[in-house]
């Protein structure tokens, strides 16, 4: 049983009893809708409104339980929550519930929440492109589908041609699947199109030393090099081992040496 916050507003819970703080009730809101979710249920008010305890209905016997929230105290009880999980059709519950699942490093749980919502159409461009993307990227990476996540990107890019982000990920699709030649000029785009942004220098770096180009490699990473050490506590774990494997093997060069 697993139960996590995902908003002050929402939250996704299985067989437990939701409790309010009074101020809600004193309110007037009234009772939130609830809709089935895979592995819960997902709770809205009409408006924003905070949440103060949860209590369980029965015991909680094996799988995983976690509890993403602080609680102030223990207030009245609302509703009684206890339904079947069902399909998740709604956008902005799955984008909330799939960065919620990468964000607790069970990225796996994302993928067909994205599924879900491209198979169900009716998105709008831009959530539809950052649905393509982010799926791509867990095919390759987390299930090591390389073809699969090409053809979805491939697919996007169709009407997005231009679209740095999506090259991007093609391009680390490529590293990914050990194809670095085919990464180099992809990525080359995505740092035209960027104007040389560096976390894009950086993929572009990297493919071009994965590909024996270490002089090349060079070219991209140098400029940007500073601003990667600055960035490099916030990077993802990716981009970190990336730019330590480049540290490591193209060391900055002084002044004499250029």
């Amino acid at each position: 049983m697993t139960v996590y916050y995902l908003t002050r507003v929402c939250m996704a819970m299985l067989g437990v009893a939701l409790l309010c703080s009074p101020a809600v009730l004193a309110q007037g809101i009234g009772r939130p809708t609830v809709t089935p979710i895979p592995g819960g249920v997902f709770v809205r008010w009409a408006s924003q409104v905070d949440v103060a305890a949860i209590q369980f209905a029965r015991e909680l016997t094996g799988g995983s339980f976690e509890v993403m929230f602080d609680v102030p105290s223990v207030g009245f009880l609302t509703e009684f929550i206890d339904h079947r999980p069902g399909p998740t059709t709604n956008p902005e519950m799955i984008t909330v519930l799939a960065d919620y699942w990468i964000v607790r490093g069970m990225p796996e749980r994302a993928i067909p929440l994205y599924e879900a919502g491209i198979r169900r159409g009716g998105l709008d461009p831009t959530r539809a492109l950052v649905f393509q993307n982010n799926l791509a990227m867990l095919y390759s990476r987390v299930l090591g589908e390389h073809d699969s996540a090409l053809a979805i990107v491939d697919n996007a890019l169709l009407e997005n041609r231009d679209n740095v982000t999506l090259l991007d990920t093609k391009g680390l699709i490529f590293l990914n699947a050990g194809r670095p030649a085919e990464a180099v000029p992809v990525l080359q785009r995505a740092v035209e199109l960027s104007c040389q942004l560096p976390i894009y220098c950086l993929h572009l770096a990297y493919a071009l030393f994965q590909d024996g180009r270490p002089s090349q490699a060079r070219r991209y990473l140098d400029p940007v090099r500073d601003h990667l050490i600055e960035i490099a506590p916030r990077m993802s774990p990716e981009n970190q081992a990336m730019f330590d494997t480049l540290q490591s093997n193209l060391p900055a060069l002084d002044d004499q040496q250029f």
